[in-house]
């Protein structure tokens, strides 16, 4: 059902774009540096608090791909949804996460040079473990720096900072590379580098 709204709605907004001349469509790809931003837990005292982090230090280097609509709405200004698969969570196989996103940007166009921000919403569409901790979704905001050439090629540079929990409420996790260390009451918000290019149609 989820993937279904979000199939939706990318439909919905190509659509839009070829009805409105004045409305662009295009494509984007690219690399992710994905986080965990304050990453908490409590643990059953097995292992040390160290190792454990040890464990689950390290981003995870990853990609995205999606696709946008670029709606003006005065000569500097334009909303630009956007419909993004993304590989995010950290570098540890537990805790690598991918979500389906809807950034909705608001962009300032300055010749070729541009800037853009706004919310996103995200629908995690895969968890490697099924434990049932994740949440399956998050809110987030972002703010990016774009350049278009000429050629209606682009290249992007965005932040995404999570502003909602990823995990569960009351959720616990059995860890085995830390020795069969179970720990609970994990907590923590998705942080993501993203550096794209794409195409305008």
């Amino acid at each position: 059902m989820k993937k279904s709204l979000f199939f939706i709605t990318g439909l919905f907004l190509l659509s839009f774009s070829c009805i409105n001349a004045q409305v662009t469509s295009g494509f984007k790809a690219g690399v992710n540096i994905a986080d965990v931003n304050g990453l908490s837990f409590d643990n059953d005292g097995s292992a040390s608090a160290d190792r454990i982090e040890n464990q689950l230090d390290g981003k995870r280097t990853s990609y995205f791909v999606g696709f946008l609509v670029d709606i003006p709405i005065s000569e500097k200004l334009s909303f630009m949804p956007e419909f993004i698969f993304s590989q995010q969570g950290k570098n540890l196989e537990s805790f690598r996460l991918d979500y389906l996103n809807l950034p909705l940007g608001l962009k300032l166009n300055l010749s070729n040079l541009y800037i853009n921000a706004g919310p996103q919403v995200g629908v995690k569409v895969w968890d490697p473990n099924k434990s049932g901790i994740f949440s399956n979704f998050e809110a987030s905001a972002f703010g990016g720096l774009g350049y278009i050439f000429d050629s209606n090629i682009f290249i992007e540079a965005r932040y995404t900072y999570g502003l909602t929990d990823i995990f569960q409420d009351n959720n616990n996790f059995t860890f085995d590379n830390a020795g069969e260390t179970r720990f609970s009451d994990l907590e923590g918000k998705n942080a993501v580098i993203q550096l794209g290019i794409g195409y305008r149609l």
